[in-house]
């Protein structure tokens, strides 16, 4: 299955891909896996515009034509 990837912030310099092609019944996790990104690395998750807490993440099945958006952790001072 297909899905949409959105990358964000510094997390673009490890991934530029706008889909990643993954097994039927992946989960958000194994999307990131399969995108070389560390989960160190992640600040947010979505998943069709909506939040996907890290706990959740190894639970949250993904179907054919989802979008994901993975963004940097938010920094600032």
């Amino acid at each position: 299955m297909r899905v949409g990837v959105k990358v964000t912030g510094h997390l673009i310099d490890l991934c530029s891909a706008t889909h990643v092609d993954l097994d039927e019944g992946a989960c958000v996790d194994a999307a990131l896996g399969a995108l070389g990104i560390p989960p160190a690395q992640v600040g947010l998750v979505s998943v069709n515009g909506e939040a996907v807490p890290k706990a959740k993440r190894a639970e949250m099945v993904l179907r054919e034509s989802d979008e994901m958006v993975v963004m940097a952790p938010l920094t600032g001072g």
